[in-house]
């Protein structure tokens, strides 16, 4: 009988270390990876127009022997279609810089039109905006370069035969801008030596949480300017912030031809 209990406790102790080492073995599952869509395609009706992220442009550099060619992919958005005035009265339309044409009585139009052209004036900004700051719309040689600024950065060379001069970058881009809100990055970007002008090509990624921006009403109105309340909306963080709208203001600044240009911007993305 005492040779049977010491059996049995002898199995009972080898059960409990063979349970205790499966304890200290056992696995933990790995946390799930975070994953992040980096486009978000937004839905839009006739009358809230937004701008999505999708809609931005993205660069290919292509190599030949001697010559960098950086050229920078045509960009479409609802807005930048045959008929840019989404409620259907032509009111407005783009020329062929971008800028909107205000066609009809902007004292009479109502703020629904009102809000509807500066939509689409901001989308053009929005294009504009990135392809001269953040990249360059330019062809470039890197073979060629000068060194400029106060920490020498490389600029290359820019090799389109229509822009020679900083004055040529300039006027291409306030087609869209208005010059009364001058551009504080574009000098930094461009320069120009010995009859040729040149090119940072500081080329940066987006934000990848930015999705949508929307027109949502009017501030204030001048003879020549209209200020609008611009809503940027935001799908979260790396810090951990959830979807967010971050609230901006946006301009146009209206010429006597009735071409409506960006004043007041702050690119979203």
């Amino acid at each position: 009988m005492k040779k049977i209990l010491a059996v049995m406790a002898a199995a009972a102790l080898m059960a409990g270390a063979v349970s205790c080492d499966k304890q200290k073995t056992g696995k933990v599952p790995h946390p799930k990876q975070k994953t992040t869509n980096e486009e978000t395609t937004a839905q839009s009706d006739t009358d809230e127009q937004t701008t999505t992220s999708a809609d931005k442009k993205s660069s290919t550099t292509t190599k030949t022997s001697s010559t960098v060619t950086t050229t920078t992919a045509a960009v479409t958005t609802s807005a930048a279609t045959t008929q840019p005035d989404p409620l259907g009265s032509g009111s407005f339309e783009y020329n062929t810089d971008g800028a909107v044409v205000f066609k009809a009585d902007k004292n009479s139009a109502d703020d629904r039109t009102l809000i509807a052209a500066a939509q689409a004036l901001f989308e053009s900004a929005c294009h504009t905006d990135w392809s001269f700051t953040v990249g360059c719309p330019y062809s470039v040689d890197q073979n060629s370069y000068i060194e400029a600024g106060s920490f020498s950065w490389r600029y290359y060379r820019i090799t389109d035969s229509n822009i020679s001069s900083y004055a040529d970058i300039s006027n291409a881009y306030y087609k869209v801008f208005s010059s009364r809100y001058p551009s504080k990055e574009l000098p930094n970007l461009y320069c120009e030596k010995d009859g040729s002008a040149y090119a940072l090509c500081g080329n940066r990624g987006a934000n990848i949480y930015y999705s949508t921006s929307k027109i949502t009403g009017i501030k204030s109105k001048s003879s020549d300017e209209i200020v609008f309340t611009v809503e940027n909306y935001y799908d979260g963080s790396d810090y951990g912030e959830g979807a967010h709208t971050e609230t901006d203001e946006f301009s146009a600044v209206i010429g006597s031809d009735g071409v409506w240009k960006a004043g007041k911007f702050k690119l979203p993305y």
